[in-house]
């Protein structure tokens, strides 16, 4: 009997693994590996019911890709892990550490997974990492109260400069002013629909 690959979206850390492993045995399917992104089974393609898995996955914030080219699933495992990275260990996007962690992960030289990407995305790798952690700063710029240099810290960048000029390059607007900006969003809005 053949096994069936899957190829999951939204499995970040090691709690998502551990909810698709528990979602795949209450289904009565045999998960022979469950990585970040990845599922191989011991069943077959043939005798799964797709749309109870799908259903099931769906409820628990996940979604099979199905039908994409090998680049993309490539490019979709790539996210997944800069996703992993961000929330469990953000030093880790340096550029020197990351590069050696993805290819490591993904078992392949990261010129060739940087040149998929690309062609894949339009966009380079090193780009989209700075997007999604410029991504990040801004959503704990905007909904908690850590100073700037904390965050950036949080976000595993070197100094308050590096992050800065990320941030004004992808934003237009520092990353204090950002936080300005947003404080006074919230409390105008509120003290317009106080009048």
């Amino acid at each position: 009997m053949a096994s069936t690959l899957l190829y999951i979206r939204h499995m970040v850390c090691v709690k998502c693994i551990l909810v698709v492993r528990e979602q795949l045995v209450e289904l009565g399917l045999v998960p022979l590996r469950v990585e970040l992104g990845e599922v191989e089974l011991r069943d077959d393609a043939t005798t799964i019911d797709w749309a109870r898995l799908r259903e099931c996955l769906e409820a628990q914030g996940f979604e099979i890709l199905d039908q994409l080219s090998p680049q993309q699933r490539l490019v979709a495992q790539i996210k997944e892990f800069i996703a992993h990275l961000l929330v469990s260990n953000p030093a880790a996007l340096r550029s020197g550490h990351f590069s050696r962690q993805l290819s490591q992960q993904l078992g392949r030289r990261f010129a060739y997974l940087s040149d998929v990407f690309s062609a894949t995305e339009g966009l380079c790798l090193e780009q989209y990492v700075i997007r999604q952690r410029v991504a990040a700063a801004r959503r704990l710029l905007r909904e908690g109260t850590l100073p700037v240099g904390r965050v950036a810290r949080e976000l595993g960048y070197s100094n308050l400069g590096h992050l800065s000029r990320q941030f004004q390059r992808e934003t237009g607007t520092s990353p204090s002013e950002y936080r300005r900006e947003q404080h006074l969003a919230i409390t105008g809005s509120h003290v317009d629909g106080e009048q």
